[in-house]
């Protein structure tokens, strides 16, 4: 079975435009998006902020919105899926705007994240504490109950669907590499998270990021694997527009 991609808008994120794209200016509003994969397997990457009321409370400085339509459960049921119906959860990395909504699934489906993003999340350095939800915040960070299932590198998920390290954004940033009808479909999210990120005429051009250096190996890594490329924060991949 040949699988397929889709992304779905689950609500938006006012930012500074510099966190997606370095040098850019003002203030732009980026999807959140997650990705259903239908092939040997149905998987889901990615699960979106969490409560936009606590969203406000916890990260006054990001516009979070969410239209009727836009929340995980309506996105899985518009896709005709419940959440135990899902075979597997890929998460991209453990930014707050990237893996709420887990108590969804509840146990029944597995949840993978590269170990060293996990590692690392679990106490990470103070100028990094918000965006992780850390404890020493007095917060619970979303995945902290959930059976994890960490991954040690690249790693076959099924047949044709291949998780693969893409460090920089975080320590432990994840992509997933997909063969569909249009060869390798790689689902980019953060590594590479606008088309702007990587224009035809030069060099990838970086967001925000912990570490330059694995980004620039990531971001180059991906662009050169993808026949298509899906990044994580790009109106341009969505059946919607902007607010």
């Amino acid at each position: 079975m040949t699988a397929t991609v889709t992304p779905r808008c689950c609500g938006s994120i006012s930012m500074d435009a510099s966190v997606l794209v370095e040098g850019s200016e003002g203030v732009v509003e980026a999807p959140s998006t997650v990705f259903l994969v239908e092939g040997a397997e149905t998987l889901l990457i990615d699960t979106g902020f969490g409560p936009v009321e606590l969203m406000a409370e916890r990260h006054p400085a990001f516009d979070c919105r969410r239209e009727p339509g836009q929340s995980l459960g309506a996105i899985l049921d518009d896709e005709g899926y419940a959440p135990a119906d899902l075979d597997g959860v890929v998460l991209s990395h453990l930014d707050w705007d990237h893996c709420y909504n887990l108590d969804r699934f509840d146990g029944v489906t597995d949840v993978y994240v590269q170990r060293r993003e996990l590692e690392y999340a679990i106490a990470p350095y103070p100028m990094h504490a918000d965006r992780y939800e850390a404890k020493s915040l007095g917060r619970e960070p979303p995945w902290l109950t959930v059976d994890l299932t960490p991954l040690d590198g690249e790693t076959e998920l099924c047949p044709g669907v291949t998780a693969f390290p893409t460090p920089g954004h975080t320590v432990g940033h994840q992509s997933v590499a997909v063969e569909t009808d249009a060869g390798t479909t790689v689902v980019a999210v953060d590594a590479v998270p606008t088309f702007e990120n990587a224009p035809d005429d030069g060099p990838p051009t970086r967001g925000l990021a912990m570490d330059d250096f694995a980004w620039w190996e990531s971001a180059t890594e991906v662009l050169d694997r993808a026949d298509e490329l899906l990044p994580g924060h790009e109106w341009g991949i969505l059946d919607a527009d902007p607010p």
